[in-house]
């Protein structure tokens, strides 16, 4: 029996709709869970039954990617069942079916019948049996592509004529969001990369931190930090996800590495902030850097005004060796300390 389109949850707009489908996809922790998100906004967004990802391998092949539920992996076996192994296998080589293999090559995604997305792959009876007996009308192949590079495609099954536009923007954030999962794996193998700030660690910072107060204790310098922290990220990631929220603490980040001096180091400060390391700074030194990092910071943390109600709280603080104490816990403690105190500094 046919399948009926899946029913529209009820939003005021369409815009309102499209956001609330596609904010799981950022927020996927993996590719598995990614694929099960596009599956979801797929099925709601452009009546799409049946959905796979495919993930370009070096040779040109394309991947298919298993969801990461039960729900989903069962669901997708019975249209395996159906179009048979060779049409929608675990390894597709885009040159055994021509119309995948001009939409790669074009960045143009392809609607039409089944017969003709699987060329090459199955006959034309075979492909329209299976639309029959799965309820599908058409079939759409959509290349994902970021800055001009090829990720992948997705397949999707519809039930009627899918939103021309509404394809192309499903495509264009799950192909943002699979690049993001590749470099927050990167950053993750580097060892030394916050994955959601872009910057240092706390673990580098820590390490670079002793070895600046152990030189400034041999030299009798002083040594400071400035801190910034987001006093709203834990309500911003429960109204928005973590990808808009995390993006911002990233805009944050940068906007501080660009303003910092050559000779300075920012990383990560506990879950929601930054610490900038402060070389031979002295105390009006840091203070001065706090107050001017603050500035920065509430520029970039104002979030999008698509958006409302997207945007960090900020707080400051600074400490300097050896006035606030001669170890890197003293320092953080005195930071702290004038970051929730009568000298707090918030934006």
């Amino acid at each position: 029996m046919p399948r009926k389109p899946a029913q529209q949850p009820t939003y005021k707009d369409p815009v309102s709709m499209m956001m609330a489908m596609l904010l799981p996809i950022h927020s996927a922790a993996t590719l598995d869970w990614l694929v099960d998100a596009t599956t979801t906004a797929a099925e709601r967004t452009v009546n799409a039954t049946f959905t796979f990802v495919y993930v370009e391998e070096q040779d040109g092949r394309l991947e298919r990617r298993q969801p990461a539920s039960d729900l989903r992996r069962r669901s997708q076996q019975r249209a395996i069942d159906a179009f048979g192994r060779v049409a929608l296998a675990s390894k597709l080589d885009p040159r055994e079916a021509p119309a995948i293999a001009e939409a790669l090559d074009t960045g143009k995604h392809i609607t039409a019948p089944a017969s003709e997305i699987f060329r090459g792959l199955i006959g034309e009876s075979e492909a329209l049996a299976a639309q029959r007996e799965l309820g599908v009308d058409t079939i759409s192949f959509v290349p994902l592509e970021s800055a001009g590079e090829r990720i992948g495609g997705i397949l999707l099954m519809h039930v009627g004529q899918p939103n021309v536009e509404h394809v192309g923007l499903l495509a264009a954030h799950v192909s943002c969001a699979t690049v993001n999962l590749r470099q927050a794996q990167a950053a993750r193998d580097s060892g030394v990369i916050d994955i959601g700030r872009s910057v240092f660690d706390a673990r580098k910072i820590e390490a670079d931190l002793q070895r600046e107060l152990a030189r400034a204790q041999r030299y009798k310098r002083e040594v400071s930090i400035a801190v910034i922290e987001a006093t709203n990220l834990t309500l911003l990631r429960e109204r928005f996800g973590a990808f808009l929220t995390d993006r911002l603490l990233q805009r944050l980040g940068e906007a501080l590495a660009q303003n910092a001096r050559d000779i300075d180091v920012i990383g990560a400060f506990k879950e929601s902030g930054y610490t900038m390391i402060l070389t031979e700074a002295s105390p009006e030194g840091a203070e001065s850097a706090a107050r001017r990092l603050l500035a920065i910071a509430k520029e970039a943390a104002a979030g999008d005004g698509d958006v409302p109600g997207l945007e960090l709280h900020l707080a400051a603080g600074w400490a300097t060796s050896p006035a606030d104490g001669a170890s890197s816990e003293a320092i953080f403690a005195a930071a702290e300390r004038r970051m929730y105190g009568p000298q707090s500094q918030v934006a």
